[in-house]
């Protein structure tokens, strides 16, 4: 409680130099996991190369079986391989076949639509111009209403240039001007275009229809597919035997390697238990030096962590002790320069003391 801000700092000074020293024994520590975990290591090590042992002898009992083995699936698969050779010559013209049976038969159902729509188009086609001939004629027949609406009395007609126009034509119901005339001209011609495309459209499915049936015969596509089907079958089981060939001879090669790195493995084992049996010995003695050195480290603490975090709490309560002293050393200052001040000012003001001041003072 006495303690002064200096001598409170120089606690907190070497509270920290302590936890600058614990670094190293924080190496230590995590050494000394280090050295657990490769001893624990070690241990799986030394059961691996027994496994290793114990497999090997038994894979090396069984090796001739195996060897046979695999080379009788490599020779059946050469054989397949062969097979789907012979099978892939006749598959392609017959999926030819079978597709162009296929365009064949679609290439009739859209040749009977387009020859529907054909039809259909060459009656509207028929109808339209009909129908523009005979507005035509009759355009023709009131042409003399269409020149008699521009006359105007006083004026020359275009016709005869008389300037009197006693009985101009009149128009009568149902008469047909240039403008319908012309609309009608243009669905005629509109028509005949659809027509055109359409009989276009007919002729090259009739073409693609004649070289689809070149191509397929008369054979129905139902008895193309079932051949086809039955092909690809074949084709399928020869291709999956042959594609064995190459696991098959990879499995054997790696085989062969197999009975030589396990055969090598046998030697490599015993070597590798000599090295661990000096290297446990080496790892024991650097396990003691660390042990040594943490239980100097820790003191009475359970842990590099846990007496860091004494030592840490240590220099936070020295610093906020000292930061306190420090303020209430200022504090003190401060409330003796403001007693000063207050007398002054009482004084000044013609009391004694502050108190008389405070006295005097009305409510």
């Amino acid at each position: 409680l006495d303690a002064r801000a200096a001598g409170l700092a120089e606690r907190v000074r070497r509270a920290v130099e302590e936890l600058g020293g614990l670094e190293s024994a924080r190496r230590a520590e995590r050494r000394l996991a280090q050295l657990a975990a490769e001893r624990a290591g070690l241990d799986r090590e030394e059961r691996a190369d027994e496994a290793v042992l114990q497999d090997a002898e038994g894979w090396l009992d069984h090796w001739e079986d195996t060897r046979t083995g695999l080379q009788n699936r490599i020779d059946a698969a050469r054989q397949a391989a062969t097979l789907a050779e012979q099978f892939a010559v006749r598959r392609e013209p017959a999926q030819q076949r079978l597709a162009a049976a296929r365009r064949r038969d679609e290439l009739v159902r859209h040749a009977e639509a387009a020859e529907a729509r054909a039809l259909a188009a060459r009656e509207r086609a028929l109808k339209a111009r009909e129908h523009w001939l005979d507005l035509k004629e009759q355009r023709l027949q009131g042409i003399a209403a269409e020149l008699a609406a521009d006359l105007v009395d006083g004026e020359p007609c275009a016709v005869c240039g008389a300037v009197d126009h006693p009985a101009p034509a009149r128009k009568v119901a149902g008469h047909v001007d240039r403008e319908t005339e012309e609309r009608a001209l243009a669905a005629c011609r509109s028509a005949e275009g659809e027509l055109a495309d359409d009989e276009r459209r007919l002729g090259t499915l009739r073409e693609a229809l004649a070289a689809a049936t070149a191509e397929a015969g008369d054979a129905p596509a139902d008895r193309l597919t079932e051949e086809a089907e039955e092909l690809e079958r074949l084709y399928d089981a020869a291709r999956r035997g042959a594609s064995q060939l190459h696991a098959a001879q990879e499995e054997l090669r790696r085989a062969e390697h197999e009975r030589e790195r396990r055969a090598a493995a046998r030697q490599e084992a015993a070597l590798r238990g000599a090295a661990r049996l000096s290297r446990r010995e080496a790892l024991e003695q650097e396990r003691t030096a660390l042990e040594e050195e943490l239980a100097r480290a820790r003191g009475t603490a359970v842990s590099v962590a846990a007496r860091s975090a004494q030592l840490e709490g240590d220099a936070a309560l020295f610093t906020e002790a000292a930061d306190a002293v420090r303020a209430a050393e200022d504090t003190a200052q401060r409330l003796k320069d403001a007693d000063a001040h207050l007398a002054d000012a009482a004084f000044r003001a013609g009391f004694d003391t502050p108190q008389a001041a405070a006295a005097a003072l009305l409510d």
